[in-house]
């Protein structure tokens, strides 16, 4: 699936929710909720996690920083298989280091 494709994916499950768009947006913003989401299994950090990973996935596309952009697609995905009841656990939360060591200073 292209990221555009995602990106429209992701707009349907979450269009309900965003109202406006999310402020400071950044990698030290989602690391603490999308760890929340997936380890506690928290469904409102995993929709606030699924927003400001939509966001900064945004950014990261209009910088053409397209691993650090493929990184948070990857985590978007996690997130939303969380959601869902399928995790992927332990590889899961090693997803959102390195989506945090590759996209430093987005």
């Amino acid at each position: 699936m292209n990221g555009s494709r995602f990106t429209v994916a992701v707009s349907l499950l979450l269009g309900p929710l965003i109202t406006a768009p999310v402020s400071a947006s950044t990698m030290a913003t989602l690391r603490p909720q999308a760890l929340q989401c997936l380890q506690a299994g928290q469904d409102a950090a995993c929709r606030s996690a699924l927003l400001v990973a939509e966001t900064l996935q945004r950014r990261a596309a209009a910088r053409n920083a397209f691993p650090c952009q493929t990184l948070l697609l990857g985590l978007q995905a996690d997130l939303i298989m969380q959601q869902l009841g399928e995790g992927r656990g332990d590889q899961a939360v090693a997803d959102v280091g390195a989506t945090s060591r590759g996209c430093a200073g987005l």
